[in-house]
């Protein structure tokens, strides 16, 4: 018998598999709510964003039903068998995603802040306008808006780096489900306010600043996509 691979399973992953086995043993039957995020997290010791992706998995995988405003469910009984992180879960997670992107777009900034031509400056507040008209985070005015960025460094390996990682997150089924719930509430003011500033950084030619907003703008939006969306009821 030939051997297999080891695989190693990310954070969330082992998360999703003890909350599905609960589920299979009994511990939460069907219809029961399960515990808040916050208390989830604390239980697991684990952070919030990774309960949030367990979350996202098992309500894939066919094990919870989330009701926003209301909390996350367990579904109706399903086959007893190992948590399925089948072609849907592969891929880089959003944590691991915006990990990268922490690393990798503050440097385009600072870059594009000394290299940015004039009709760049002017196809960033282009991408503004558009944002603003679709009124909705991780929409194409904001993936035009970092795409911009990128090219404007003139290095041909940040865009490629860029274009990865925002495709990336186009095609991950668990970035598009909490893309779905920020949305629910259109473009957040902070997401815009910090694209203004980083056109104004810009024009300054204000490498540092640049780097700075960015970093802080990618902080925002791991807020949004992992603290503002809440599941949880609010009474």
């Amino acid at each position: 018998m030939p051997f297999e691979t080891i695989q190693s399973k990310r954070l969330f992953e082992h998360v999703a598999d003890q909350v599905s086995g609960l589920i299979n043993s009994g511990e939460y039957e069907p219809g029961n709510r399960l515990p808040p995020e916050r208390d989830l997290a604390k239980q697991l010791g684990v952070s919030r964003p990774t309960v949030r992706e367990a979350m996202i998995a098992l309500e894939m995988s066919g094990f919870v039903e989330v009701r926003v405003g209301a909390g996350i469910f367990v579904s109706p009984p399903q086959p007893q068998s190992p948590l399925n992180h089948g072609p849907q879960l592969s891929g880089p997670s959003p944590t691991e995603l915006l990990e990268a992107r922490l690393e990798l777009e503050p440097t385009n900034a600072a870059l594009a802040a000394e290299r940015i031509r004039p009709e760049q400056l002017e196809d960033l507040e282009e991408a503004i306008t558009l944002q603003i008209e679709e009124d909705a985070i991780g929409a194409e005015g904001d993936y035009r808006f970092h795409q911009l960025i990128a090219e404007a460094t003139g290095n041909r390996a940040l865009v490629a780096m860029t274009e990865y990682l925002w495709g990336q997150m186009q095609h991950s089924p668990m970035w598009q489900r909490l893309i779905e719930q920020a949305q629910l509430t259109g473009l957040y003011p902070v997401i815009l306010d910090d694209h203004r500033g980083l056109l104004d950084a810009f024009r300054r030619r204000d490498s540092n600043s640049s780097r700075d907003i960015m970093k802080h703008h990618l902080q925002h939006a791991q807020e949004i996509f992992f603290s503002l969306v809440n599941y949880k009821s609010k009474t």
